[in-house]
């Protein structure tokens, strides 16, 4: 209809030159003649209604209360396709609750020209009240492509008020109950985990974990409150069946759970102590298995044997065949071409793909390449390091080659011009490591895990999209980590100086960090 509209207006503007020009000539016939010329020359084409697919579906939570009549609830179908880009809107709702409680339905209108079948897309929830985000949806709701329905339940979880940072609020002893004896429930596989963890600068962070039988887990990160997409981490998980603690391995970290009585997960410290607060720190089991099935930024070797190509995970080390579909044919001319085996980086999904021999077979379906290096591997090889050594030569200080800024353990020695140090009461050291795939920067920041995104090109280096865990700390330590995330939004420029990494904004130092190697 908009087009229309606006082909009137082109047409009535034309006419009304025309008539300027000869009014003394045809005066009124003129513009009689106006709107049966606009709408003589609409096209049959554009008075078509443009086409929809309709996503419809429910919104609850479980708490047992009633919202204010002000409360709005806003869906929205976005795209999801992309783990390292913001998530775009294909279609938004909002509406005030009024009288209603839940649950409340809704409907969207979504552009059929909108839609790619190879991408996915997921609807997501909130309710705020005002400024104040009341809840939220933790989880993924996939529609529109890949089988999945149109019609979908959210139910959101409630997100804790933001906890203040002054000394007022310092960890708080938890009181102590005498549980009742309960026999301990197992991990049954496949599983997946969901719950509503604090965040030290956002509103919360829903975490949604799957696990695996085979050893692969996704962790899927979304910052409340935050303008960014959901962040997907992949590695490989197990199971200290004495201690009960479940351990997750990826590139840039490592998180470390305790297996729970009641079959639920709960976080622990970098240490694997449990941690002493009143903030919620469980995943709590959902009924619903999320499977590992979308889109993801994946990492690996790519070999062919007898004409058939398998994919190794870089992060997992789990190996699966690849679909001969999508970009198949470009990889395998590129292995053909140098005849080595490939370290590949794409956005590609795990699918069961039908046969006609056999029951269906998960494979690896790599929807779009990024980067294909002839003969690297996951794990470099010596002389692969020997070359990079003798590369970085011109860098040396003292006759020592300079460490490298990814894949190295960056501990904060001075802030702003002052010297930093631990003191007595504090756990851990202020520290980074940004990963040499370029998935992403992750570290400590004096009272929280830091996870975030980096862009470096030659000397220029900035960080985005930093987030952090939300544990409760002593007052220095959170002005600390404060000061530390205000540092790293503002760097622009680095250099590194043998063993010692600068930081700049502009020409002024900021920060310096100390490489430590860990044996």
């Amino acid at each position: 209809m908009t087009v229309q509209h606006t082909q009137v207006r082109n047409v009535g503007s034309k006419q009304k030159n025309f008539c300027s020009l000869a009014f003394a000539v045809i005066g009124l016939a003129c513009l009689l003649t106006v709107p049966v010329q606009a709408q003589a020359q609409i096209s049959p084409s554009s008075k078509a209604e443009t086409s929809f697919v309709i996503v419809s579906g429910s919104a609850a939570y479980k708490q047992r209360i009633a919202l204010p009549p002000d409360a709005v609830l806003t869906v929205r179908v976005e795209d999801v396709s992309r783990a390292d880009a913001h998530a775009k809107v294909l279609a938004e709702t909002s509406e005030s609750f009024g009288n209603r409680q839940v649950p409340i339905r809704f409907l969207l209108k979504v552009p059929s020209s909108a839609i790619d079948e190879r991408f996915t897309y997921s609807v997501r929830a909130t309710i705020k009240s005002g400024n104040d985000l009341l809840f939220s949806t933790t989880r993924s709701y996939p529609v529109l492509t890949r089988g999945a329905a149109n019609q979908v339940d959210l139910m959101l979880d409630a997100v804790p008020p933001p906890v203040a940072t002054s000394a007022s609020n310092v960890v708080k002893p938890v009181p102590v109950t005498v549980p009742v004896p309960t026999p301990k429930r197992e991990l049954v596989l496949p599983a997946s985990f969901a719950g509503l963890l604090p965040c030290a600068d956002c509103q919360g962070v829903a975490q949604t974990l799957s696990l695996r039988a085979d050893g692969l887990y996704r962790l899927r990160r979304t910052y409340l409150g935050k303008d960014m997409a959901a962040v997907s981490e992949l590695g490989r998980w197990r199971l200290d069946a004495g201690t009960r603690q479940v351990k997750l391995i990826s590139p840039q970290s490592v998180t470390q759970m305790e297996l729970l009585d009641d079959g639920n997960l709960r976080l622990l410290d970098q240490q694997g102590h449990s941690i002493k607060t009143s903030a919620n720190l469980e995943l709590r089991r959902t009924v619903q298995l999320d499977a590992i099935s979308e889109t993801l930024r994946w990492r690996g070797e790519l070999n062919f044997l007898t004409d058939v190509a398998s994919f190794r995970d870089c992060a997992s080390g789990i190996a699966w065949p690849v679909a001969t579909a999508a970009e198949y044919v470009q990889l395998e001319q590129a292995y053909r071409q140098s005849a080595k085996p490939l370290l590949i980086q794409f956005d590609g999904r795990l699918t069961l793909i039908p046969s006609t021999e056999s029951a269906p077979r998960e494979q690896m379906l790599i929807e779009r390449l990024d980067q294909a290096e002839p003969g690297m591997t996951c794990v470099p090889k010596k002389n692969e390091i020997a070359r990079e050594i003798k590369m970085s030569e011109e860098s040396k200080v003292g006759g020592k080659p300079a460490a490298s800024l990814t894949e190295t353990y960056w501990k904060l020695s001075e802030l702003d011009g002052v010297k930093i140090s631990m003191s007595a009461t504090q756990k851990r050291e202020v520290r980074i490591s940004l990963s040499a795939d370029g998935a992403g920067v992750s570290g400590f920041g004096g009272c929280n895990q830091l996870n975030g995104s980096y862009q470096q090109s030659a000397s220029a280096l900035r960080f985005s999209q930093m987030a952090s865990t939300r544990m409760a700390c002593a007052a220095p330590f959170m002005a600390l980590e404060s000061q530390v995330l205000s540092m790293l939004a503002a760097v622009n420029m680095y250099r590194i100086e043998g063993d010692q990494l600068a930081l700049f904004k502009d020409d002024q130092l900021v920060a310096r960090f100390d490489a430590v190697y860990l044996h």
